[in-house]
């Protein structure tokens, strides 16, 4: 799941600084794909929001639900199938800014970033980021498709901070 957290803190982080995708606030589908040396794959859908400076919240709709938030290094996951809440800190999440500036061009509509000896890949058409993939730790490819995405609609800051149901157990690492 960290490395789930670095990739989208990737895609926070390229569609940030010193780029010519601006925006204040960012509403993207995405389709993650997960395919294993024996080219099972397992796919997930759901939303990401973005939010600047440094917010982000990620709702898997399919095939389970579960919401990863992030605001600033503090990042909270909410998995109600397992009425459980995890926290903690990461900093990728601290530094998502730096990673698109380590990012580098390598093609038309296409770049490469290395994070944590991995190396990430994204692609993009225009000011829309359309594709990241990557090989994880544990040699599955993982691609997650962006589409449908909305610049600017107004996003509360309380939303990327989601409360904890009662009675749910809690994690902090």
């Amino acid at each position: 799941m960290r490395r789930v957290l670095i990739v989208f803190c990737f895609i926070a982080s390229a569609l940030s600084a010193d780029t010519p995708i601006d925006f204040k606030t960012l509403k993207q589908d995405f389709v993650q794909r997960v395919t294993n040396e024996l080219n099972q794959t397992l796919t997930f859908s759901g939303v990401v929001r973005l939010k600047q400076p440094n917010f982000a919240r990620y709702d898997y709709e399919k095939p389970l639900q579960k919401t990863i938030a992030v605001s600033g290094d503090r990042v909270l996951m909410l998995e109600p199938e397992l009425e459980q809440a995890t926290k903690f800190t990461s900093e990728i999440a601290l530094n998502i800014i730096d990673l698109w500036k380590q990012s580098r061009a390598v093609g038309e509509g296409k770049r490469e970033a290395i994070v944590k000896n991995q190396k990430i890949s994204l692609e993009h058409k225009g000011a829309n980021i359309t594709r990241v993939y990557y090989t994880d730790d544990l040699d599955n490819f993982v691609e997650i498709i962006l589409s449908a995405p909305k610049r600017n609609e107004p996003i509360d800051d309380s939303f990327f901070a989601p409360a904890i149901p009662k009675g749910w157990d809690i994690i902090s690492q």
